[in-house]
């Protein structure tokens, strides 16, 4: 029993795992009593934060760039997001297009589905909602780095073994450790199709007077609240992002805790600026990487008139927390209209699963 308790003291001081975790494998009662004198509560969270704060990092990640979403009709999420949302036409060729919103700026990029779509078989009324994404995809996210340049960016990729390939003055892409495609990114300059070598700026931006604005009845969001992605191993990613990129743990969950799995695990939340980076366990049936959702945070949340909004737009919103309400977009895609917090609050009060919060999932 001492060595299984120093054992979980060595865990939690490297940032494996927290309190929770450390309660369960222990059990309640006598025991809890005496693994709580050991690790109070401030190291529920606190431990993975501490050792996964960045320290060793290079670049700082302050945005979402962008996310890279494919539908089948970018018009109409032009249109739906600028709406909603109260997002910026930022870029706009007549094929694709970038909203965004924030400063640094948050941008979707919409654009046209190239390939069908890769999705989880769903298992009816049971399957995690996460993994029922509808008809648009992600296939890659970009993050703003501060003090960007170019070429020593690629230099310290490149002596990480992360062969970048160059997108653009102001972009590299490289893949992350589960093979999704992500870009590190200047805050400003990039572009829907920067890479292309004969693409100019000015092609989307000439005719922005004509496309629609928001017209003030919508929300008015600020950042991406958060981006939720599905990966085969958690926690390789978890360590390739703090790493990399400076994020902060603010929440953990570990897959088992002396080999007994752990419900819903690995998870991990990942801060940065005004985001947050879900980090979840594919559902794939091959253990596939992808994106499940991406929510907005908007200015002045309130629950009950978000709801009322929402109903009246014919929307069906579902709770998230009482810091958000979850819809689908046209292509089917869950988004969310978050408040400012829901990310430490599901990570916090909700011990990262929206339907343990204290008193339901709405609360």
């Amino acid at each position: 029993m001492v060595q299984n308790i120093a054992k979980l003291c060595a865990a939690v001081k490297s940032g494996r795992i927290g309190r929770r975790e450390v309660m369960r494998a222990l059990g309640l009662g006598a025991t809890a009593a005496l693994a709580g004198s050991l690790l109070p509560e401030s190291t529920i969270f606190a431990g993975a934060a501490e050792s996964s704060a960045g320290g060793n990092s290079v670049f700082k990640a302050v945005a979402f760039n962008h996310i890279n979403y494919q539908v089948a009709d970018y018009a109409k999420m032009r249109d739906f997001y600028v709406n909603l949302y109260g997002m910026k036409v930022a870029w706009d060729d007549g094929k694709q297009c970038s909203v965004e919103c924030g400063e640094p700026p948050n941008a979707i990029y919409i654009r046209p589905l190239a390939k069908p779509l890769d999705r989880p078989a769903g298992t009816g009324a049971s399957a995690n909602w996460d993994a029922q994404m509808g008809g648009g995809n992600v296939d890659h996210f970009a993050f703003s780095i501060e003090n960007f340049q170019l070429d020593s960016v690629g230099a310290e990729l490149t002596r990480r073994g992360l062969d970048p390939k160059a997108d653009g003055p102001y972009a590299w892409s490289i893949k992350d450790p589960s093979g999704i495609t992500i870009q590190i990114c200047a805050t400003k300059g990039v572009f829907p199709g920067a890479a292309s070598p004969t693409a100019k700026e000015s092609d989307g931006t000439k005719n922005l007077g004509a496309l629609p604005k928001p017209d003030g009845n919508g929300f008015k969001a600020y950042a991406v609240s958060h981006l939720v992605v599905n990966v085969p191993d958690v926690d390789k990613c978890r360590d390739f992002y703090t790493g990399l990129l400076g994020m902060k743990v603010i929440y953990y969950k570990p897959g088992d805790v002396f080999g007994v799995d752990t419900p819903g695990g690995p998870v991990c939340f990942l801060k940065f600026g005004e985001n947050t980076f879900y980090l979840r366990k594919s559902q794939h049936p091959e253990n596939k990487p992808y994106v499940a959702h991406f929510a907005m945070a908007v200015e002045n949340f309130n629950q009950a008139a978000a709801k009322a909004e929402l109903e009246r737009r014919g929307y069906k919103p579902q709770a998230d927390s009482k810091f958000g309400w979850s819809i689908q977009d046209p292509a089917g895609m869950r988004t969310e209209v978050a408040g400012r917090g829901l990310p430490e609050h599901v990570a916090a009060d909700c011990n990262g699963a929206n339907a343990n919060c204290p008193g339901g999932p709405d609360k």
